[in-house]
């Protein structure tokens, strides 16, 4: 399907149309200047390599102006658990138009015209503009915020960065003793936090138990967690998993390491998956994973999951709420969902594209 509206044309982007998409990507974003590999590589383990990208018509919509492509929104598909059904969402991903084209709404036409090819889009974006022509196109805000939190986790990095090694380590140490009292709470005996290089069946049986527990969720198989981790990764993603003392696995949690100079880093919780009344699970592996966090030097936790129930226990556990901009993350369906499902969304991120490169 095509459209012709100021002598643009618009329609949609196949595989062959990659390398041109990336030629745009890379003359208009800095970042992309300076590593084109990020974008090529988003593309080809996001979408060429997708086993679900065939679910979707297309890899996304171009707009064209004298037969040479001039601006592109891409598409990825993703298997979603929604409301007791399996689903497709279409996630759309890099939105960009030729600078000599900008100022005359070809970005909020690429964004109507891709919703013609999924009845089911999600969005993540930071942009106050973006959001407003998101919205003008139907899409909805997933929650009033994004519902990040942030905790200390330890000193020692700092401490090390002040005083040397030898002596920032001792300070830090002694400085994490509060942090450690603090985190005693949420400990409980006969459980194990390993971490996993590949999931097998044990994540395909978690899966099952507990994604009847959840209106709305990404589907966490062993097919899309290897994928979307270790085959085809566009992150340095970590995985830990929760054993208890009978070797099954009860929970798990996902996350990448951020660093700022040589002491400083932040562990970013990109994800935590655990059947919703399997609750004396969930404490447990924030126990352990803070602790792997201190003892590995890290100083900061940055908790980007978020839903009614994790918001809830990290305010009841005192844990900053980092100020947003405005919701990031937007959800277009047709026909609407309901609102119960919307109020219920469990974010995570897993789920969209954000942070997807070497850092």
């Amino acid at each position: 399907m095509s459209a012709v509206a100021d002598h643009f044309v618009y329609g949609p982007i196949q595989l062959a149309d990659i390398p041109d998409c990336i030629r745009i990507a890379v003359a208009n974003f800095e970042e992309f200047q300076q590593h084109p590999e990020y974008i090529q590589q988003w593309f080809e383990r996001r979408i060429a390599h997708n086993p679900w990208q065939n679910a979707l018509p297309c890899a996304g919509v171009g707009v064209w102006h004298n037969g040479r492509l001039a601006g592109f929104r891409a598409m990825f598909a993703q298997p979603w658990w929604l409301n007791g059904e399996s689903v497709t969402l279409a996630f759309g991903s890099n939105t960009c138009v030729d600078e000599q084209f900008r100022g005359q709404g070809l970005a909020t036409k690429l964004i109507e015209h891709s919703l013609e090819f999924a009845r089911f889009n999600g969005t993540v974006t930071a942009g106050v503009i973006t959001q407003k022509a998101f919205k003008k196109c139907g899409f909805v805000p997933i929650g009033s915020d994004n519902d990040f939190y942030r905790l200390r986790v330890g000193y020692r990095g700092s401490w090390e960065k002040r005083a040397g090694k030898p002596l920032g380590y001792w300070l830090g140490s002694l400085f994490d003793i509060n942090l450690r009292l603090r985190n005693v709470k949420l400990r409980s005996g006969g459980f194990t936090l390993a971490e996993v290089w590949h999931c097998d069946t044990e994540f395909d049986d978690l899966w099952e138990r507990a994604k009847a527990g959840y209106t709305s969720c990404l589907e966490r198989s062993s097919r899309y967690l290897n994928w979307r981790l270790f085959d085809f990764p566009t992150c340095p993603l970590r995985l830990f998993a929760l054993r208890d003392a009978a070797g099954k696995l009860r929970a798990y949690a996902i996350w990448h390491q951020q660093s700022f100079g040589e002491a400083i880093s932040m562990a970013v919780l990109r994800d935590v998956f655990y059947p919703l009344d399997d609750e004396p699970a969930l404490t447990p592996l924030l126990y352990y994973l803070f602790a792997y966090w201190r003892e590995n030097g890290i100083s900061w936790g940055s908790l980007e999951v978020a839903s009614p129930s994790l918001s809830s226990l990290f305010r009841s556990l005192g844990y900053e709420k980092v100020p947003s901009r405005g919701n990031r993350y937007l959800i277009y369906r047709e026909p609407p969902l309901a609102e119960n499902i919307l109020q219920n969304w469990y974010r995570s991120g897993i789920d969209g594209d954000y942070f997807d490169h070497p850092l």
